[in-house]
Order: structure tokens, then C-alpha cells, then sequence
């Protein structure tokens, strides 16, 4: 029922490898942030961080995304344990911080490296992606314990109004699977959406589709593209 849509390189951002690396030490402390800052005065280190993230985002590089995870997704994890949002949400550091890194992929282009002129520029954005990423996860788990506090408050609908939302929402449903274009997307529509399941749950759940968690958060990145501008979903919302 389900299926993937690779980039338009064919990579996916990060590796399997990258995430056995946050689980190599048991027993470690959690990571801390400043353990995993690159120090100004240390020229030729910024020069290779700054390299990988140019080649990553100017060539499509999945190779350099694979090394930019495994470097830094500890900093991002040790930056999740320092977010005072933190304490509004159940989510996971990890999953904060590969949410976070999924973000930044997303959001740093070609036409916008320019205005990172160096390491400390980009790793300063990566942090605000982990704040931000932790803001919006309480701000959602908010708005699920509202929800959930005001069904008894909800009135009652009638038979005929029950009928009515019953349709609408089948086909709804209907008009979204239909906008999904492969089986990882489906499986990401019915698994995240529907199910609730978290990007590393899916993944584990069919690692014959998803070799990497980057390529869940890249095929569920697709799937939104797609519904944003698909008019038939529109035609619900609007």
C-alpha cells in the first residue's frame, strides 16, 4: 500500500552509521554542548566543517550530510538537554535533534549559503533549529492537551452532522493518498499522520524501504510539498 521519493540528486542526508555513532559509547554521559564546539582559534578544523557544509548544500553531497550528522549531532543533542522548552514535551533530545538537522536541510539552499560566511555562522543557525524545533514540539503537545481537555466540553453533534463529517473526512482521506506519489510516502502518511509514530519508529518498522532516518524525514517532506500544493486538498482546508 505504501513507497519513496529520493531527492532530486537520489541521496538522502544522513546514514545509518552516523546514528550508531551517537549510541557508540554506553554508559557515556549525555553530551554537553560546549564538549563539541570547535574552537575559533583552530583554523584548519573550521576550514573542514565549513567545507562539508558547502559541499552539502551547493552539490547535493550526501556523503558530506552523512559526515555533518556524525560531527555534529551530538552538539545538537547536548543543545536539546539545555532548551528550557524542553520541559513542555515528551519528545526525545535525539529525535529533537535529528528533527532539527532534517530542518536546517531543508532550509539551506544554494541561494542562501551566502549568508553563512563561516563554521560559527552555520553552527549558530543549527542551534536556533534546535530551539525552534523544541518550541514547536511543546507548543504541539500544548495544543493536544487542550484538545483532549475540552472533548467533554464539545457539544453534541447530530446524527445528521456526524454523517456529514464522516464523508467529508473519507474523502479527504481518499484525496491524500491519492496525492502521494510512492510507497514511503504512503507508509509515512499512514504511519506519522494517522499513527502518531515517531521518524525512528518507521524507520525500524521497514527498513526495507528506509535505509536511513533522513530518508523518512525526506520522503515526509515530499508528501507535505505535495499536499501544499495539491488544489484538491486545498479545496477542504479553504
Amino acid at each position: 500500500m505504501y513507497a519513496t521519493q529520493t531527492r532530486s540528486s537520489g541521496t538522502t542526508p544522513y546514514s545509518a552509521a552516523a546514528e550508531r555513532g551517537a549510541q557508540a559509547r554506553p554508559g557515556a554521559h549525555a553530551p554537553q554542548a560546549q564538549a563539541w564546539e570547535v574552537p575559533h582559534g583552530r583554523d584548519a578544523e573550521q576550514s573542514v566543517g565549513y567545507e562539508l557544509f558547502r559541499r552539502a548544500i551547493l552539490l547535493h553531497d550526501q556523503e558530506a550530510w552523512t559526515e555533518i550528522s556524525a560531527r555534529y549531532r551530538p552538539m545538537l543533542i547536548g543543545w536539546a538537554l539545555q532548551c528550557s522548552a524542553m520541559g513542555s514535551t515528551d519528545e526525545q533530545c535525539d529525535d529533537i535533534a535529528d528533527r532539527a538537522l532534517a530542518r536546517a536541510w531543508v532550509a539551506l539552499s544554494p541561494e542562501r549559503f551566502a549568508q553563512f560566511p563561516n563554521l560559527a555562522s552555520l553552527l549558530a543557525y543549527l542551534r536556533t533549529c534546535v530551539t525552534a524545533t523544541a518550541i514547536d514540539a511543546a507548543r504541539a503537545q500544548t495544543v493536544r492537551e487542550r484538545a483532549y481537555s475540552k472533548l467533554d466540553l464539545a457539544p453534541t453533534a447530530t446524527p445528521e452532522q456526524v454523517v456529514l463529517d464522516e464523508l467529508e473526512r473519507d474523502e479527504l482521506w481518499q484525496v491524500v493518498l491519492a496525492t502521494a506519489a510512492c510507497e514511503q510516502e504512503r507508509v509515512v502518511l499512514v504511519e506519522s499522520f494517522q499513527l502518531d509514530l515517531p521518524p525512528r519508529t518507521i524507520l525500524a518498522r521497514h527498513p526495507d524501504l528506509f535505509d536511513t532516518i533522513g530518508a523518512v524525514y525526506l520522503a515526509k517532506r515530499h508528501l507535505l510539498g505535495r499536499l501544499q500544493r495539491s488544489p484538491e486538498v486545498q479545496r477542504f482546508i479553504h
